[in-house]
């Protein structure tokens, strides 16, 4: 899996925003910002104890994600209570960034954000975190194929705009964590989910109507802090097809 947000980013898990035009120095910088939260309701907690540094990553990669060989990597080292802090420059170019709290000596790490893509040829960037104490998020991939044919299709092809991840609690069915991503996107990380264990539904969406339904994939469980739990690729049958 990716375990990278490609262009945008998930509500709850980080922001990017477009920041200053770069100076004339030829070079570019990330600002970022970090808070350890609660679920629910996004309750700040503060650093952990032991937890007093808060490093920014940026590895230099190519427009998908993938890190280029001998790439340049930044790492800037700021005091986790402060919240926030700025790169050193860089040389403007894009970089899988994160931001990863640990102590004085980075052996022992508490957690680290997801990896989010930031193009800072033109512009610097702003990089908005959370790290969710008591909870994760589930990523996924999915092919489609026809219920009947078996073949596989396009999203096109099966009339599917979205595809739906339906997180429920197995101790509590009631609690229930839709998310919903572009069909052709092909791969999705949900927003922050409180851990537990769930069963999950994955579903191919034209509008609001399901056009097929994966078999539930059962037992799966969210970590904390800030795991990411990999739901493999799920294959999801279309109806009529």
């Amino acid at each position: 899996m990716k375990n990278i947000v490609l262009g945008t980013l998930i509500a709850a898990a980080a922001s990017q925003a477009a920041g200053c035009v770069i100076s004339s120095d030829d070079s570019a910088t990330v600002r970022a910002t970090w808070a350890v939260v609660s679920l629910p309701g996004n309750t700040e907690v503060g650093c952990p104890p032991g937890t007093t540094t808060a490093s920014l990553y940026s590895q230099e990669s190519d427009a998908d994600g993938t890190v280029i060989p001998g790439g340049e990597m930044y790492i800037d080292k700021f005091n986790c209570e402060d919240g926030a802090g700025t790169s050193a420059p860089m040389v403007p170019s894009i970089y899988r960034s994160w931001v990863q709290l640990e102590d004085d000596s980075g052996a022992s790490v508490y957690a680290k954000t997801i990896e989010v893509l930031l193009d800072v040829r033109s512009q610097d960037k702003q990089l908005d975190t959370q790290i969710l104490a008591n909870g994760g998020y589930f990523e996924l991939s999915w092919d489609l194929v026809g219920k009947v044919s078996g073949n596989p299709l396009s999203c096109g092809q099966a009339g599917a705009d979205g595809v739906e991840n339906l997180a429920t609690d197995v101790n509590s069915p009631s609690n229930a964590k839709s998310d919903i991503f572009n069909c052709a996107d092909g791969f999705g990380i949900t927003a922050g989910i409180p851990e537990g264990t769930y069963t999950i539904s994955v579903s191919a969406l034209q509008g609001q109507a399901a056009v097929g339904v994966a078999p539930a994939l059962t037992n799966k469980r969210i970590l904390s802090p800030n795991k990411v739990t990999d739901l493999g690729t799920v294959q999801i049958p279309i109806d009529g097809q």
